[in-house]
């Protein structure tokens, strides 16, 4: 009888390990999802802004380059900003973070400058990097400020991309007309 009893005890524990580990791992995902996805934009987030950073130091440095084949660098890093900040609009959506027009217009320019092949750079070019260079720190500056604490978009500093964007974007498709 006691060996019965046993046995049914170890069934019942059997089936409620059985039922609650499931329940368990299903509450654990539903609960875990959105702080995943807040983990992940926050990482995101750091890899764009170091790559903000890092270009920003290639603009700095581009004004110190005699010509055209120094630019090399400086187009690698407009990629990679441009890349990690696009996936950071998709992770948070466009209602939330814009595309930065701008970047994608100074990758034109600088292709542009290079496809001359290797010369040096004239000073109204030099004039526009330097240009840009300086509306850059701006958006840098916003694109700093740009995640709270608790990893949302700061709208204020989102409208301030906004503006900074569309100044460099408008001065930079100047220079491409021209």
């Amino acid at each position: 009888m006691a060996v019965r009893r046993r046995r049914k005890l170890l069934l019942y524990a059997f089936l409620f390990f059985l039922v609650c580990w499931p329940l368990y791992s299903i509450n654990s995902i539903i609960t875990s999802s959105h702080s995943e996805r807040q983990d992940a934009g926050k990482l995101l987030y750091q890899v764009s802004l170091f790559q903000m950073e890092l270009l920003g130091s290639f603009l700095h440095d581009a004004n110190q380059t005699q010509g055209t084949e120094g630019l090399d660098m400086l187009r690698q890093a407009i990629y990679t900003a441009n890349f990690t900040h696009e996936h950071l609009v998709l992770a948070y959506g466009q209602d939330e973070l814009i595309p930065l027009g701008g970047l994608t217009q100074l990758m034109q320019y600088v292709v542009r400058l290079q496809i001359g092949g290797q010369r040096p750079l004239k000073a109204d070019e030099s004039q526009t990097l330097d240009q840009v260079r300086k509306q850059y720190a701006d958006l840098y500056d916003a694109y700093g400020k740009l995640m709270s604490a608790d990893h949302k978009i700061v709208s204020s500093q989102n409208e301030r991309l906004i503006k900074t964007d569309k100044a460099m974007t408008e001065l930079i498709k100047k220079k491409l007309l021209q």
